[in-house]
């Protein structure tokens, strides 16, 4: 009986050791895996908003997206609405506004990355238009908001107000043109702001030729072009900067 009893208490503690054992390597892999796990900084999350439509079709119209390639270095800073009528208010910067799904957008942000990365430019102010604006659609025969607007939109439409023209956004419908009575930051806009004054404001990208789409890539006269003028830009955001990082 003693014997037997023996035989239990060292099979229990043989067992205890083995769970032990287990328990460990379980804790070391969960250990090792999360050490896998890549911090979603506004770069990488960037970059792979982007990346994501390479090779797909836009469902508006059925074109092929245009391919990007995004460094997980690059210097993207999402901001809010609100975040941007403090910059453009008080502060020093550019502010990009885009959307993923925009094909001029596509095109044109690398280039802007090359010049902020000459210019030793380490962030570029990011607002996604596609979550801060408002969405209008015409529903038999009037003008619907179908999405609402981010807090601080209309703030920054005013701030904007001084570069953004004098027209309002139309929606044209059946023939009919339909006006929202508001004013529009289209896609891609780069907006240079020194000491809370706008200086500088480059909406689209370059001229296309005859053969080309919105899809197509840039030649290497347009990205010259588009070049210049986004190095102008930094150039009049940034005049105290030199080789230092701003």
């Amino acid at each position: 009986m003693k014997n037997r009893t023996k035989i239990i208490v060292a099979s229990i503690f043989i067992s205890g050791l083995l769970l032990g054992g287990l328990g460990c390597s379980f804790n070391n892999k969960s250990s090792k895996d999360s050490g896998n796990h890549e911090e979603i900084t506004d770069a990488i999350k960037f970059k792979e908003e982007y990346e994501k439509l390479n090779g797909t079709i836009r469902e508006s119209d059925g074109a092929l997206y245009n391919t990007v390639s995004i460094a997980k270095e690059n210097p993207i800073k999402y901001i809010s609405a609100k975040e941007g009528v403090d910059i453009i208010k008080n502060k020093t910067g550019v502010i990009y506004f885009g959307a993923p799904w925009c094909p001029w957008c596509r095109n044109g942000i690398q280039v802007l990355f090359d010049v902020a990365k000459k210019k030793n430019i380490d962030t570029i102010y990011y607002i996604d238009m596609d979550k801060v604006r408002n969405i209008y659609e015409v529903k038999e025969g009037e003008l619907v908001k179908t999405q609402e607007e981010q807090e601080g939109y209309y703030e920054l439409l005013e701030a904007l107000d001084s570069v953004l023209g004098d027209k309002t956004y139309t929606i044209t419908s059946n023939g009919e043109t339909y006006d929202t009575h508001e004013k529009r930051i289209y896609m891609p806009s780069v907006v240079g702001i020194r000491n809370g004054k706008i200086v500088d404001i480059h909406v689209g990208t370059v001229n296309l030729n005859e053969d080309q789409t919105k899809y197509s890539a840039l030649t290497t006269e347009q990205y010259d072009e588009l070049y210049a003028r986004y190095e102008n830009l930094f150039a009049q955001t940034f005049v105290s900067c030199n080789d230092n990082k701003c």
